[in-house]
């Protein structure tokens, strides 16, 4: 390898049936020895991931149990409180 300038390509596949799925062709002549490195795609998009995240903190639905009698600025410093005093 002296003299020759490393090429490194980044593919996205699907594992499925013990077998890598390229999503794409690669453009490398049959034969070629490869290092292949294994790294999870989260293929949810951000969005779903900050709903996920506010869902299991409970940030989404904390209105639910509001009583109306109890006014909103109230309420809301309710929620601040309780959010300050769980263990994190």
């Amino acid at each position: 390898m002296a003299g020759e300038t490393a090429m490194r390509i980044v593919v996205e596949a699907r594992y499925r049936a013990r077998q890598l799925l390229l999503e794409q062709p690669l453009n490398l002549p049959d034969g070629q020895r490869v290092r292949v490195a294994i790294e999870p795609i989260d293929d949810a998009p951000v969005g779903q991931q900050i709903v996920a995240q506010w869902r299991a903190a409970g940030v989404i639905g904390a209105w639910a149990t509001r009583r109306v009698s109890v006014p909103s600025t109230r309420w809301a410093r309710q929620l601040r409180q309780r959010a300050s005093h769980r263990a994190r």
